[in-house]
């Protein structure tokens, strides 16, 4: 839907919602009290003791499920949907943000002291500071980084600038409102409601302006995501993931995300729970995936993401982005390799090659086995784009199995457990184990090798057990854009030849090895040497290395 619609529908929407507002506003009275009717439906009794650092994935889920809400959740997505009045407004100097907040009563803004408690009859000052944030967020994001701003709302709001409200929120930080959605993807006009005070904040250094900081570089981020590239309501991991990123590139140092790694429910704990799982907690946690992501493929990965995610869901976006890189790979390699840097952390810590703040995380939950016996066997599931970490103790070492399971192909809505059997033994019982640190051998048993990786790590590092030599992957190999086979290979140089079915010579040519998930492939791009795609098939492969030559079969698949 275009922006001049969106805003044209405004009024509709405000004649229909009115009365179910006004029901609840009576019954509950507070802006706090409707967004808790909301989160309810999203975290359930599982809820974690932390405040809500954004409201937009209540709202998402709500929005996406609106036909089956009963009408108290009805009514309280209509008092968050309403732009409330307010005692005052102030706009910045630059004349692109409007503040609206009250001088008196509950939802009066103030400032805080040493202790982090309110200074009561501040609420000029704390609308100056944020009104002074606002600019730098705005500074930072659109014109040093790139990101478009936000569409204007013409006059909702009383004028063309962007509305931020502020009100007494309960524990909740902030929320970034859509003023029309219809379907996923959709763009949409949106307004920012800010917390009035962030006593609830914890510690109690960040009370105050440091979380109003952040908040603010969050939910404009939100802003621009929802304005410029869409609202994907299904798949709000991937807009907390970039908005808590975004905050802490803005206001470096502050580091308000730490305190949703170290609670129980987070990436650390549950490292299991799928990526594209958005349950009011574990989401925050995963901020840490778009610092992973810019160390790793460069500053603009995230924005090139977003560019991407125009008319797109964020998982297939995910994977443009990364197969449009000069050196293309995929969701599925870059999945595997943040895997292993989770494992990096706390004492394990290594800045150079991880996350630069990885000495202060948490260290991953994993689970223990001494290796008494010949062998260890361990049985269980893992959904796509998850992972699990089990520890071999023997003697005085451990060695532990990082386990990825690295389909990308799970809808968001429908994720499903695949099985996998990891048996670690002191000897090699046939070539389908393979060598792993301490003298020890690893078998990992899946139904598609080609979606696992198993990283196994010892004193001397971490290796990856992708595929051994005769396989290939992905197989069934898609060769869409930028998309790409790998052949492993334990030597440096060699001959590549694809055959088809018939045995016809598809391509030839030789190559130099390359390294993916710390593995040598030899690639090929899906085209025939003519430069043609290879339509849809079996093919065999033969690689010509040194003394010897190794073949195997994989599928084409065409869209």
């Amino acid at each position: 839907m275009s922006i001049g619609a969106t805003v044209r529908r405004i009024a509709l929407l405000a004649g229909l919602i009115v009365l179910a507002v006004q029901a609840f506003a009576q019954a509950t009275g507070t802006r706090s009290r409707a967004y808790g009717a909301l989160t309810s439906r999203l975290r359930g009794s599982a809820a974690e003791t932390l405040p809500d650092k954004c409201g937009l994935p209540a709202i998402a889920s709500a929005l996406h499920s609106r036909a089956m809400l009963g009408a108290p959740a009805r009514a309280a997505l209509g008092i968050l949907q309403t732009r409330e009045e307010h005692q005052a407004t102030l706009i910045t100097q630059d004349g692109r943000f409007k503040f609206h907040f009250d001088t008196t009563g509950t939802d009066a803004p103030a400032l805080v002291d040493s202790s982090g408690n309110r200074i009561e009859g501040t609420a000029r000052g704390f609308v100056d500071s944020a009104a002074a944030i606002i600019m730098n967020v705005y500074q930072t994001e659109v014109v040093a980084l790139g990101y478009p701003a936000p569409p204007t709302d013409g006059t909702l709001g009383g004028g063309p600038e962007y509305d931020i409200y502020i009100s007494d929120l309960g524990d909740l930080y902030g929320l970034t409102m859509p003023d029309v959605f219809e379907a996923e993807g959709d763009i949409s006009t949106t307004f920012i409601e800010i917390h009035n005070d962030f006593t609830f904040v914890s510690p109690k250094k960040n009370r105050g302006i440091p979380a109003l900081k952040v908040t603010l570089a969050h939910e404009f981020h939100h802003a621009i995501q929802i304005g410029a590239y869409g609202f994907w309501p299904t798949d709000s991991w991937f807009h907390e993931i970039t908005s808590v990123w975004m905050e802490d590139v803005v206001y470096h140092g502050i580091n308000d995300y730490l305190n949703y790694l170290f609670v129980n429910g987070s990436q650390f704990s549950y490292p299991g729970t799928p990526l594209t799982v958005a349950n009011g907690l574990i989401e925050y946690s995963r901020g840490i995936f778009g610092k992973f992501m810019t160390k790793r493929y460069g500053h603009d990965m995230m924005r090139q993401v977003w560019e991407h995610a125009r008319g797109s869901s964020p998982l297939p976006a995910l994977d443009a982005a990364l197969r449009a890189l000069p050196s293309p790979t995929t969701l599925s390699v870059a999945f595997a390799e943040w895997t292993l840097w989770n494992y990096y952390t706390g004492p394990r810590a290594d800045t150079a090659a991880y996350y630069v703040e990885s000495a202060i995380f948490p260290v991953m939950a994993e689970t223990y086995y001494d290796l008494i016996s010949p062998s260890q066997q361990t049985s269980s599931t893992l959904s796509c784009l998850a992972g699990a970490y089990t520890g071999y103790v023997a003697g005085t070492d451990t060695v532990t199995v990082a386990l990825a399971n690295v389909n990308s192909a799970c809808p968001a809505e429908a994720q499903t457990a695949a099985a996998y059997t990891l048996t670690v033994s002191r000897s090699r019982i046939d070539d389908t184990y393979r060598s792993i640190p301490d003298n020890l051998f690893l078998k990992l048993d899946v139904a598609d090798q080609s979606s696992w990786v198993a990283w196994s790590i010892g004193r001397e590092g971490p290796v990856a057990g992708t595929a051994r030599e005769g396989t290939a992957y992905p197989n069934p190999f898609r060769p869409d854009a930028g998309a790409v086979l790998y052949l492993p290979t334990n030597d440096d140089a060699g001959s590549l030849a694809i055959y088809s079915s018939g045995m016809e010579l598809v391509y030839s040519g030789r190559q130099q090895s390359q390294t993916r998930l710390r593995q040598r492939v030899f690639t090929w791009d899906g085209r025939t040497n003519g430069g043609r795609t290879a339509p849809t098939g079996v093919y065999v492969f033969v690689l010509s290395l040194s003394g010897r030559t190794v073949t195997g079969k994989f599928a084409l698949v065409r869209h």
